[in-house]
């Protein structure tokens, strides 16, 4: 049975979340907002295409992108302009409101102590407090809402009296770093490329396969995984060698060999804190 247009679009359309769901999770424990990964979709978008028309006709056409991607004409020019990512930084105002409030606390002397460190501010109350901070920065966000993703973060604590310190400026997953952000944006690239090459050249395929069953009792995952990481390791140790002993010529292609092992369930992310949340209450100013 010959899928019909509809159909490729609605399955492209899954497939595209399934793929989108773990990539905006990697986005937000590195503290980038929807606003970033909205432009670089688009400047990714742009770029490859572009990428394609050199490849098949040396030259760029600005016109020809605008007909495949639908952005205008313009902002394309622009993103071509453009040398490097850091240079088409969305602006701050679609970066996370938890990393636009943090970067204020640190930024704005109404919210600093004396020596120009963020203050310890209190929750509520008069003045220069936490929940002011948000009302002018959070754009309609609760300050508790605010307040609870931060604590999930890790970027801010609690004191007695009701008071909250910031202790980092960025809410930033704190597993994330350099080593495992470029291992992962190298890995998942060679991967989704290979995949990609066998659905285009179905001819000469890139050799991808996985094999799954369901398992019973998580009592034998831990030995599977071992068992898994030390066959994994001598497999690739022999690949290696045998890549070491292949001829070598230019503008040869390199060839690599990634093994991974996944699962379906999705308790990966950190235990939740067992405390209960703490009501904050607003002091009445009133004296008795």
């Amino acid at each position: 049975m010959t899928a019909t247009r509809g159909d490729v679009r609605a399955l492209t359309r899954k497939a595209l979340f399934l793929l989108l769901e773990p990539l905006t999770a990697f986005a937000i424990d590195a503290g980038l907002s929807a606003g970033d990964m909205y432009e670089l979709l688009r400047e990714a978008a742009v770029r490859g295409v572009a990428r394609r028309q050199l490849e098949i006709s040396h030259r760029v056409n600005i016109s020809g992108i605008a007909a495949t991607t639908g952005i205008p004409r313009a902002e394309i020019s622009r993103i071509l302009k453009q040398k490097n990512l850091q240079e088409n930084r969305p602006p701050d105002r679609r970066q996370q409101s938890t990393n636009r409030i943090l970067a204020a606390w640190y930024a704005e002397p109404k919210f600093a102590n004396m020596k120009g460190q963020p203050a310890t501010l209190k929750i509520y109350g008069r003045g220069a407090t936490f929940e002011s901070l948000v009302r002018s920065y959070g754009r309609g966000i609760p300050s508790r809402a605010v307040l609870d993703e931060l604590l999930r973060s890790r970027v801010v604590e609690v004191l007695p009296g009701q008071r909250v310190r910031a202790i980092a400026s960025l809410a930033v997953y704190r597993e994330l770093t350099p080593q495992v952000i470029k291992a992962f944006g190298d890995r998942a690239s060679d991967l989704l490329w290979a995949m990609l090459s066998n659905i285009r050249t179905p001819e000469t395929p890139r050799f991808l396969a996985t094999v799954a069953a369901p398992v019973e009792t998580k009592k034998i995952l831990p030995l599977m995984r071992k068992e898994l990481s030390t066959r994994s390791a001598e497999f690739l140790s022999g690949i290696k060698g045998t890549l070491a002993v292949a001829p070598r010529a230019r503008g040869s292609s390199t060839v690599g060999v990634t093994i991974f092992y996944h699962e379906t369930s999705r308790a990966n992310f950190p235990k939740p804190s067992l405390t209960s949340r703490t009501n904050f209450r607003r002091r009445s100013s009133r004296k008795s």
